[in-house]
């Protein structure tokens, strides 16, 4: 088992679980230690495995995701939690990973995205579900208090993906077929908005918050 990543899944439904553990049997580096399907079970498994992953439901029969991932979180901080929900409400993003969680996906996610995200956390990454990525970083910039909330438009979004790739403002413009100019202005408001200074703390904002 050495140099294998440890994932314990913890879901309500057997069949659930045993289906996302079918998904990563297949996977070359990825072990699952078990299933849980309550908050003290999954506690108590993962203080046993000591598992590098859990995948945590939201909704547990007897209890909340939140409650025995932020138990989790406080107990073994180096065990990473990701949340699986049927949910794609932000807040409920916004809430797990308040409480440590490292990754949300929802129930649509494929066994593509479920063992990327499994690799981008265990790296000490955050992962958030391609199908929400694009909200969850938008809410981000909402500024509490202010009349005026700092949103990024698509476009600018879209944007900011290809800068924390490395591309520069040329091949920017010829990916998306505007001009150089226009990737420059997008660029000027884009570090406006955020309060940044220069590509480079862009960048590394983008990839800290999982969104390259």
């Amino acid at each position: 088992m050495e140099g294998l990543i440890k994932v314990l899944i913890v879901d309500d439904h057997k069949l659930i679980s045993e289906a996302w553990a079918s998904l990563l049997k297949d996977a070359p580096d990825i072990f699952v230690v078990g299933t849980a399907d309550n908050v003290e079970e999954a506690y108590n498994m993962s203080v046993l495995h000591k598992p590098e992953i859990v995948l945590m439901d939201i909704n547990l029969g007897a209890g909340s995701g939140f409650d025995a991932a932020e138990r989790i979180h406080n107990t073994l901080p180096k065990t990473r939690v990701i949340g699986l929900s049927l949910h794609d409400d932000i807040t409920y993003v916004k809430k797990f990973l308040s409480i440590g969680a490292k990754g949300y996906l929802t129930k649509n996610t494929s066994k593509k995205e479920l063992v990327e995200a499994i690799h981008t956390v265990h790296k000490g990454e955050v992962f958030i579900a391609a199908d929400i990525k694009d909200r969850y970083f938008t809410s981000l910039l909402n500024v509490d208090g202010s009349e005026t909330k700092k949103e990024l438009t698509m476009k600018e979004i879209e944007i900011v993906k290809l800068i924390a790739q490395g591309m520069s403002s040329k091949e920017i413009a010829d990916k998306l077929f505007i001009s150089h100019r226009t990737v420059e202005t997008h660029r000027h408001n884009i570090l406006k908005k955020l309060d940044m200074s220069n590509a480079a703390q862009l960048s590394s904002w983008a990839k800290d918050k999982g969104y390259a």
